[in-house]
């Protein structure tokens, strides 16, 4: 791991080609390998909050899908356009935590 204060990496951030990541801690930025996740192990609820996450993620898009039903849910949770998609993951949410 590399620490920097090089103005040419102050304001790079983010990964490259999943080799290398570059990391902002303060004013240094730190370049680091890529994280290898493929032998992480989830516990039951971080599986279950993942499978959530697709449904979630699944019926938001079917919604956004379909321009009639985008506009329906737009008007019903007063937001715009383009703050739909978290709208509609935040309202499958509370629905799951109502019953």
């Amino acid at each position: 791991m590399a620490i920097s204060n090089s103005v040419l990496l102050r304001l790079l951030s983010g990964q490259m080609n999943k080799e290398i990541c570059f990391k902002q801690y303060g004013d240094k930025t730190v370049v680091s390998k890529y994280p290898d996740m493929s032998g992480r192990v989830l516990s039951a609820k971080q599986k279950e909050m993942q499978e959530r996450m697709f449904e979630a993620n699944a019926v938001a898009k079917s919604i956004l899908a379909d321009e009639e039903l985008a506009k329906d849910a737009q008007v019903r949770l007063n937001v715009t356009r383009n703050k739909l998609y978290t709208a509609l993951i935040k309202e499958y949410f509370k629905s799951l935590k109502e019953g």
